[in-house]
């Protein structure tokens, strides 16, 4: 498997992101509950997600996004440094179960922490499926947001691929998610080109939004 998500923990948040994604791209989830995992009736592995080799089997050397729910944030800072080790270009998404968490997950390697853990389901799901967030400002947690970016005709953005554009190592945002049209694409490439009139589902802190404004313009579009 190929370009896929990864479901690390299979609790309550774990089966709502899930329930959200299924059927809209390949994922494998990853949990020690066997029994669990045999009523998802997906793709899984029984194992440790803070152990290589389980994360090994569950393809993460090769995923797009690896998406961590773990219960302690002791685990999830070790699954992250896990998961960005063996897979430096995955967006990684992690839930924090306390504010202190939040900073270690961050310097593990995570590209976004939920650190609210009674909506961090819902949150996550829309973030990974790119549901609502284009069409309004959303705060999710302490200093990270999930804005929209209008793209015009004049945009230096048009014709170039994301690969060109280099967003995420000149401003250390991501782009998650583009409505065009009637569509909307969740599964980025770094071949992906930018149409004018695209809808750009961008993620970073607020030095991060301040960076992605300077260099493309600003993130409330038009």
């Amino acid at each position: 498997m190929k370009d896929h998500y990864v479901v690390i923990g299979y609790g309550d948040v774990g089966r709502a992101v899930v329930e959200v994604i299924r059927g809209k791209t390949e994922l494998v989830i990853v949990d020690r509950d066997e029994e669990k995992l045999k009523k998802a009736r997906l793709p899984h592995i029984v194992g440790d997600g803070v152990e290589e080799e389980t994360l090994d089997l569950a393809g993460v050397r090769n995923a797009r996004m690896v998406i961590i729910l773990l219960e302690k944030d002791t685990d999830t800072i070790f699954a992250t440094l896990l998961v960005r080790s063996m897979n430096p270009h995955a967006v990684i998404l992690a839930r924090a179960n306390t504010v202190e968490g939040i900073e270690q997950i961050y310097r593990a390697g995570a590209d976004f922490v939920a650190a609210l853990p009674i909506v961090a389901g819902q949150m996550l799901a829309k973030l990974v499926t790119g549901a609502d967030t284009l069409e309004d400002v959303v705060k999710l947690c302490e200093g990270i947001e999930i804005l929209k970016h209008t793209v015009g005709d004049g945009s230096p953005m048009v014709g170039k691929s994301l690969v060109d554009l280099d967003i995420r190592f000149k401003t250390g945002c991501t782009v998650i998610g583009i409505k065009r049209g009637e569509d909307v694409i969740v599964e980025i490439e770094p071949s992906t080109r930018i149409e004018a009139g695209d809808v750009l589902a961008v993620i970073g802190d607020e030095e991060q939004v301040e960076r992605f404004k300077e260099m493309f313009g600003d993130l409330r579009g038009s």
